[in-house]
């Protein structure tokens, strides 16, 4: 008898793994979700306001990105912006509360905020732009003592 050499079976071809993959349908990607417009307020008519000497409508009705534009104002303290962006005049707003003791400003400015609806809640503590010079202030017990 002849030796035989051992037959080793035929290599299976199979499909890659891509080729096994459903197709999937070219339909054009979903529009990525605007998170700012979530923050959008409901447009209602103006309201007319008058601060002193200083006639203004308050809008009502903000996109997402005028109320993330208004909380970027009011952190950095742009009260004239902020002003400018709810009022028709923002600017004679401004020049009327401006002058005014911090707790009274603050008031002024949460009383507009609020007509606005832009905001709900208190927009401003007293305003800190406003507080007494600490220039003034009596020196502490660590301050009075001094190095040698």
């Amino acid at each position: 008898m002849a030796a035989t050499t051992p037959q080793k079976a035929a290599a299976r071809r199979t499909a890659s793994a891509a080729a096994r993959r459903p197709k999937l349908s070219t339909a054009a990607a979903p529009e990525p979700i605007d998170i700012f417009a979530e923050f959008s307020t409901e447009e209602k008519p103006p309201v007319p306001i008058r601060v002193g000497k200083v006639d203004a409508d308050v809008r009502r009705g903000f996109t997402g990105d005028e109320v993330t534009r208004f909380h970027a104002l009011l952190n950095a303290n742009e009260f004239e912006a902020v002003f400018d962006l709810i009022t028709t005049n923002g600017a004679g707003i401004w020049a009327e509360i401006s002058p005014l003791l911090p707790e009274l400003a603050s008031k002024a400015i949460n009383k507009i905020v609020k007509v606005s609806e832009i905001y709900e809640g208190e927009a401003t503590a007293p305003l800190l732009g406003y507080m007494t010079n600490p220039a003034g202030a009596q020196p502490s017990e660590e301050s009075s003592t001094t190095t040698e």
